[in-house]
């Protein structure tokens, strides 16, 4: 089964259950949801949508931390069946509250990298330059 065929059974089943479900497309920010889910009164829940079977990307995954650092739900389903538990979810969830667990696919969490201790938040290291090995670069051609 293809994505498109989950795609349009979701959006029709939110639909009938009274919400809407947007299509998210960006020029400048890629790795959104694909659908932003608005159910009365005053509920957003971002919702990715995948084939069975695959998995978010890094940088979906990326978004989705973003968006649930500002405390946006942000959930991923790869099948039919799952379209009715989150829907129910939905419904039933208060804004500002935990959305229910177990809804849609277990996303793995995102990797973090660490940097060396030894560095700045710019990849710089933090060791002192000496002046005297910079002055090859910045000689001036004498007339």
């Amino acid at each position: 089964m293809r994505e498109y065929v989950v795609e349009n059974e979701f959006v029709k089943a939110v639909k009938a259950a009274g919400g809407v479900a947007y299509k998210l497309t960006s020029q400048t920010a890629n790795g959104l949801p694909d659908r932003l889910v608005l159910f009365p009164v005053a509920k957003a829940v971002f919702v990715e949508l995948k084939a069975p079977g695959k998995m978010m990307r890094p940088l979906q995954r990326k978004r989705r931390y973003q968006l649930m650092k500002l405390g946006f739900p942000v959930l991923c389903i790869d099948r039919i069946p799952q379209i009715k538990p989150f829907i129910s979810a939905a419904l039933s969830w208060t804004p500002g509250e935990q959305f229910p667990e177990g809804i849609g696919v277990k996303i793995p969490d995102l990797e973090m990298a660490r940097l060396p201790s030894d560095m700045d938040d710019f990849g710089e290291t933090l060791e002192p330059i000496d002046p005297d090995n910079l002055m090859e670069f910045y000689e001036l051609e004498e007339e």
